[in-house]
Formats: C-alpha cells, sequence, structure tokens
C-alpha cells in the first residue's frame, strides 16, 4: 500500500474524504490473492516481453 503521508499530500475531488480507518482496516489482507499468484507464474515460466 501506499504510504499515508503520500496519500495526504494528493488533493481529492471536492466532496471526497480520505478515512484513516482503511488504511489499517485493509493493510494485512490479501486481496486477488490468486490472480497474483497466477501473474508471478506466468511472468516466472515465460517472462517479460520483449520491447
Amino acid at each position: 500500500m501506499k504510504a499515508r503521508k503520500e496519500i495526504l499530500e494528493k488533493k481529492l475531488p471536492k466532496g471526497f474524504k480520505f478515512s484513516a480507518t482503511l488504511e489499517t482496516k485493509y493493510a494485512e489482507q490479501p486481496l486477488f490473492k490468486e490472480k497474483i499468484e497466477r501473474a508471478n507464474h506466468i511472468l516466472r515460466t515465460v517472462g517479460l516481453p520483449k520491447v
């Protein structure tokens, strides 16, 4: 996750607020774990595309 300092420095559009409670709520949850594992597996086996 991005550092809280970076998030707070960015200006949010009018009407949006940053909730500090969300930062700790989702910090340790492995969101999209299956997709990340699959992407890492593909990168290990195939590698990055040549430019």
